[in-house]
């Protein structure tokens, strides 16, 4: 957190980076980059509420600077500690994108859905389960596929999806995933070859294993909440894997770790930025992907 100390003196600070002077800048830069990254909530304030051109555009150089060295920090000790938690990986992304976003607006939301999914459910088969899901966050809260804007930046930051309640298919299956998990049913992502969809196991008494490889033959049937929600039994499922010659032997490999997920997500960014020309910020964050 930041002291009051960094703050007043962050706020004069950006208040000179539209000294023309070049001296006076460079003096202000090396000051702000010795604040360090607990500053950047506020540099990102500052480069919203700016209206010269000249502050703004060395704020965000700065910004960039600091915010892809924290992401790095944050997403490598995330890979290395805290993969159990999908949840946390995401805000690492989303506080990327959004710097200033709360964090507590999100998780109010998860838990919304928690709470009026959790009483549909008991002792309610798969099939069931699955319904009420779709009925709830489909059909109540309206969530949608985003595909007016498929290969949009604001596909990858959670807080975006849940704000604006659409998203690219990993992202939809996200938001079932979190709230599976906080309901202790078992449901999986599956890294499908055309697109992210989900799984339920059949019932098991064994604690799931994302390094199993005999996870996917306890797959009950397959979700797809990009495609309203929609179930494929196993069969029909091997039928559209054939369909695209995938070899049913690597069917193993399918099943999504955490860290699979959030790779995919910083993928679906990457792809994202260098579509909208952003390519040298793209390729910073390809060397963070590649490290994790």
């Amino acid at each position: 957190m930041e002291n009051n100390i960094n703050i007043n003196e962050i706020e004069a600070l950006i208040t000179l980076l539209d000294d023309i002077d070049k001296s006076t800048f460079d003096s202000v830069q090396q000051k702000i980059i010795e604040l360090g990254e607990d500053t950047i909530q506020k540099k990102q304030k500052g480069f919203d509420n700016s209206q010269n051109s000249l502050q703004r555009e060395r704020l965000a150089f700065l910004l960039d600077k600091f915010k892809l060295t924290k992401l790095n920090k944050e997403i490598i000790y995330w890979s290395e500690n805290d993969t159990h938690d999908l949840l946390k990986g995401l805000i690492h992304i989303a506080q990327f994108g959004f710097p200033n976003f709360e964090i507590s607006d999100l998780e109010k939301v998860l838990v919304q859905l928690k709470e009026e999914i959790e009483p549909l459910i008991k002792d309610k088969s798969n099939y069931e389960i699955m319904q009420e899901m779709n009925k709830i966050i489909l059909d109540k809260y309206h969530f949608g596929s985003n595909f007016k804007n498929y290969s949009g930046v604001n596909n990858s930051f959670i807080n975006k999806v849940i704000e604006d309640k659409v998203g690219n298919p990993i992202m939809l299956c996200i938001i079932y995933l979190l709230v599976a998990k906080s309901l202790k049913i078992n449901l999986i992502g599956i890294n499908s070859p055309k697109h992210f969809i989900l799984a339920i196991l059949e019932k098991t008494s064994k604690d799931v294993t994302f390094y199993n490889d005999e996870l996917i033959d306890q797959v009950d049937f397959f979700i797809d909440p990009f495609y309203q929600g929609i179930f494929y039994g196993t069969d029909k499922y091997d039928l559209m894997l054939k369909e695209i010659n995938f070899d049913l032997n690597d069917k193993v490999l399918l099943p999504a770790t955490n860290l699979d997920i959030v790779k995919r997500v910083m993928n679906n960014l990457i792809y994202a930025l260098h579509a909208t020309g952003e390519k040298k910020f793209a390729k910073s964050l390809l060397k963070i992907v590649d490290a994790l």
